[in-house]
């Protein structure tokens, strides 16, 4: 390849990056602030200062708050499904798998990202255009997490339909604590429900 070609590309290449980059601080700033101050009052400019950026730049990124939010409700799911590994936790005895399944999926849902994602979709009930793009997102995300939890408890004996009925039970039973801890602040009253589930848990797929 020609020398300007390779200087070219590697111009573009580094832009590319930045681009990235640049996009990532604005995303990361934005679900921090709505983890600390909810939608109200959240802004364009608000988020360009947490992010350490110009208007400008956020301008360049997202047309429009809302297109920022549907950036905000991809990458919080993806971070909220990116902890399974199914080859680690396979190697785990079924009492400690569960125990790590457990404590992982809590991090998600215990911290700033499920809170922030909790702000979106309050503000989505009144934006049909934010409200399908939360379902959309919701529904890959499902579709992948199901196949990652019925390889990881592939050995319990039971059906994918009884896995992934548990699965969604402890969504349910986490999403639930979550908002307890976002409302109640009363985080030491969560741990004790968690080993709780994590006994019941193990009770029911350490039958066969």
């Amino acid at each position: 390849m020609a020398p300007v070609a390779e200087k070219t590309n590697s111009v573009l290449g580094r832009q590319e990056k930045r681009r990235r980059e640049t996009r990532a601080k604005l995303i990361g700033a934005t679900i921090k602030l709505l983890y600390e101050n909810g939608t109200v009052g959240l802004t364009m400019e608000d988020v360009a200062h947490e992010a350490g950026l110009t208007r400008g730049a956020i301008q360049y990124h997202f047309d429009s708050p809302k297109s920022l939010l549907m950036a905000g409700i991809i990458e919080i799911a993806g971070r909220l499904g990116q902890h399974l590994d199914v080859r680690e936790l396979t190697r785990l005895s079924l009492p400690d798998r569960i125990d790590r399944v457990v404590e992982d999926y809590w991090i998600g849902f215990g911290g700033e990202n499920y809170a922030a994602f909790i702000e979106i979709a309050v503000r989505g009930r009144q934006d049909p255009e934010l409200a399908a793009a939360i379902t959309s997102t919701l529904e890959e995300l499902e579709r992948e997490r199901a196949i990652v939890w019925q390889q990881v408890f592939a050995d319990t004996g039971y059906s994918a339909d009884d896995i992934i009925f548990w699965r969604s039970t402890l969504l349910i039973t986490l999403r639930g604590l979550a908002l307890t801890k976002m409302i109640g602040r009363e985080s030491e009253k969560v741990a004790p429900q968690i080993d709780l589930f994590k006994d019941m848990f193990k009770r029911y797929l350490m039958k066969k």
